[in-house]
């Protein structure tokens, strides 16, 4: 199979992940070496306290770099300031754990040339997905929940915004996180109101979700700091900034 000669750029948030981001930067680069002509992997260390930035030095190379943030600022802002910072075509955001398939960037880089979209959500929902790692119950129904939430207040016609694996062309990456905002989880919500605002085109690619161990978020004080800042984003909707059309 040729390699996707595209340039690639690969961000991976991170905080407080000595326990497994060895694993995951050597996995994917491995991945990225066997399939992209030219990329670039930008871990971002979110103010990480433990030994996270300093493995992360021992592992880096021209094609692997970090970012230090000196305080823990939120997802949200350590995805930005990768976006902004990567020098790739398609630019791509994925989590520390690589929670899913590989193959997922293969299918979203062919979405990109077949239909000229501006940026690509994985979507769990889509029939072609799938989730053998066998999430808690509480999780899928809060992931519900929110998601209904989502749609009701904001209007945003998407049954899954929290999938952690999205992508966007240089262009629109520059576009988008130049002008966002919320630095915590609910920063996923605020890229669909933006890209909608600025007339991009989406297009959704299936994920196969292979592992949710250690995950970061505390189900019920993130779920609560995501409400209020979708909340938030609700209110500064009203009425929608012509500036961003």
């Amino acid at each position: 199979m040729p390699k996707v000669p595209d340039f690639i750029s690969i961000i991976i948030p991170g905080y407080n992940e000595e326990k497994r981001i060895a694993e995951s930067l050597t996995a994917l680069s491995a991945f990225s070496e066997a399939h992209f002509e030219t990329y670039e992997i930008i871990f971002v260390n979110d103010g990480s306290t433990d030994k996270t930035g300093e493995i992360v030095e021992s592992l880096a190379t021209p094609l692997l770099r970090a970012i230090h943030l000196h305080i823990n600022q939120g997802k949200g802002h350590a995805v930005k300031t990768g976006m902004l910072e990567a020098r790739g075509d398609y630019r791509f955001f994925t989590d520390a754990d690589l929670p899913y398939a590989p193959e997922a960037f293969l299918q979203a880089i062919n979405l990109f040339h077949s239909t000229l979209c501006d940026w690509i959500a994985g979507a769990r929902d889509l029939p072609e997905s799938s989730d053998p790692s066998g999430q808690t119950l509480f999780r899928k129904l809060t992931s519900k929940g929110f998601s209904a939430l989502v749609r009701l207040l904001l209007k945003v016609d998407v049954k899954d915004t929290q999938c952690g694996f999205k992508g966007f062309t240089a262009s629109a990456a520059e576009k988008i996180f130049s002008l966002s905002s919320v630095k915590g989880y609910a920063f996923d919500v605020e890229l669909f109101l933006l890209a909608d605002a600025c007339n991009l085109r989406i297009s959704k690619v299936p994920v196969t979700l292979m592992r949710t161990r250690d995950s970061k978020i505390r189900m019920r004080v993130d779920v609560l700091l995501m409400v209020r800042d979708i909340l938030r984003l609700a209110f500064n909707c009203r009425p929608p900034n012509p500036k961003l059309k």
